[in-house]
């Protein structure tokens, strides 16, 4: 039996759900003939890019096109929908990253003309998968294709796919469904399926799928599946598990209340009762999407003005690096008792900023020129003081102060920053670590003499680190310089032995203090 998602799969692009800025071009594109030879389908799973690249190809090669439709009656058309069309052929890049296979299904193979059709198309799924000499072997058939032949290529990942196979393809964006149209389509699968879902049921799942029609499909399935024919929310939590809101907004007010202590007690008990910790993460990170979106549902309004956006922002990074850490086997309640922890102490920096600035700073002094024409008015001399120093330093911008704990605290998020400019350096990054921050200089230790060239002997590399580490660090006058690993141990020995040489000099002795 098939799933509820091959037994509605859409047939036709009108049926593609959520997805119009995509399948109406490419409608037209059938429909006028202005046609390319490679296409680039992106966007998350689920959203349809497989579907509409099948639809697509019945149109390119249906024998009576309606409009731009495939008619699905034709020879080809119930051959493509049956899986058994020659001149279709759809490949998993997945498990074809080898050059061999690449070269042996697709370079090889189109020389070769349609079998039944006009038209061969290759749909090729997941090709951030390929490899470099794979992507190479199928260059040259992408940029001079037989007249005959198009390439359809699916990604979730499509910055992973080279620059030179991307400029020769049309790059159509899949989105996430919305909640309105993923809803209606559930609520038309449910009635053709013979059962009664309650619209709360319903907008659980939608939910959950998170914009994406094939998790949405499978969880309605599963709930099929119980064999009733009225589906409630009694029922659904036998399938889909709650939201523990309850749980994570109590967690929040205890954060909001600075109670650090009872938090932790908090994440104890939770933890003794049995409660998924990687859900109640989602779940808090759910209510921080809200409060920061300010659009919370009735159940946490309280929260909505506990929390400045910069609290809401700092939370969702310790939360999202504390899910990454459980992902890659950490102890749950070590990783969420560290997350309390993190932003107890956060939140406490942020509160002594706000009493700072709702202080004030100092009332500015009386200007001279103001001070002069007050004793030209009344007849006495104004004492003029000279300048003092400090003065002069508090005229100056203030240079913000950077130890060695905040940068280890984001390193992570630093190489992160970094990533996203320049893919090669974090890898450099990720085996090195600061080594000591000395006013507005920062010393990274690295392994090897040409990782530090490569970072700081290649002027832009400097550049992008430099202007990262200044932004995240909130330190304009932030220089990075760099030492070897050896370095590290030996300038704690090279100081010592100046120390010593000293003494021998001029004699003397140290003082412990």
């Amino acid at each position: 039996m098939p799933s509820l998602s091959q037994k509605y799969r859409p047939r036709i692009f009108a049926d593609v759900t959520g997805q119009e800025h995509v399948t109406e071009t490419l409608r037209r594109e059938v429909l006028t003939g202005t046609l390319g030879h490679a296409y680039l389908f992106s966007g998350p799973r689920g959203v349809g890019k497989t579907t509409a690249a099948r639809i697509f190809a019945k149109a390119l090669n249906c024998e009576t096109s309606q409009n731009g439709e495939p008619c699905n009656r034709c020879a080809l058309c119930v051959a493509a929908n049956e899986g058994r069309c020659l001149d279709v052929i759809e490949l998993d890049a997945a498990t074809h990253t080898q050059v061999e296979k690449i070269r042996e299904a697709i370079v090889e193979h189109v020389r070769f003309s349609p079998t039944l059709g006009k038209r061969k198309i290759y749909i090729l799924d997941e090709v951030h998968m390929l490899s470099a000499s794979s992507w190479n072997a199928l260059l040259k058939t992408l940029e001079e294709p037989p007249a005959y032949a198009f390439f359809i290529l699916a990604t979730t990942e499509w910055h992973k796919v080279p620059a030179t196979i991307v400029s020769r393809c049309q790059r159509f964006e899949f989105k996430r469904i919305a909640s309105g149209p993923l809803m209606e389509r559930l609520r038309k699968i449910a009635t053709q399926e013979g059962w009664q879902v309650a619209d709360e049921v319903l907008a659980l799942i939608v939910s959950r799928s998170e914009g994406c029609v094939r998790d949405a499909e499978t969880l309605l399935s599963q709930l099929g599946s119980l064999g009733q024919t009225k589906i409630d929310l009694e029922i659904a939590s036998l399938i889909i598990p709650p939201r523990h809101v309850q749980e994570a907004t109590e967690l929040m007010t205890l954060w909001a209340e600075r109670k650090h202590l009872e938090s932790l007690q908090k994440i104890q008990t939770l933890f003794d009762q049995g409660l998924p910790f990687l859900p109640l993460i989602d779940d808090l990170l759910f209510l921080v999407q809200h409060l920061l979106g300010r659009t919370p549902e009735p159940e946490f309004t309280g929260l909505l003005d506990r929390f400045s956006p910069a609290e809401l922002n700092d939370l969702a990074l310790v939360l999202f690096e504390r899910r990454r850490d459980m992902k890659a086997g950490v102890d749950p309640l070590f990783a969420l008792q560290l997350a309390s922890t993190t932003v107890a102490c956060g939140l406490l920096k942020h509160s002594q900023q706000r009493i700072g600035t709702i202080a004030g700073p100092a009332p500015a002094p009386t200007p001279l020129s103001t001070r002069l024409a007050d004793s030209v008015l009344s007849g006495c001399p104004v004492a003029v003081s000279p300048a003092k120093p400090d003065d002069a330093i508090n005229n100056k911008q203030q240079t913000i102060t950077l130890d060695l704990n905040t940068v280890r605290l984001k390193w992570s998020a630093f190489i992160r920053a970094v990533e996203e400019r320049n893919r090669s350096l974090p890898f450099i990054l990720k085996i090195s670590r600061p080594e000591s921050v000395v006013g507005s200089t920062l010393t990274i230790q690295f392994q090897y003499s040409f990782h530090r060239d490569k970072i700081l002997s290649d002027g832009k590399h400097r550049q992008i680190v430099e202007a990262c580490a200044r932004e995240l660090f909130a330190c304009p006058e932030l220089r990075i310089e760099g030492i070897i690993g050896e370095q590290a141990g030996a300038k704690e020995e090279r100081s010592q032995d100046m120390v010593s040489n000293i003494l021998k000099a001029f004699g003397g002795n140290v003082v412990e203090s």
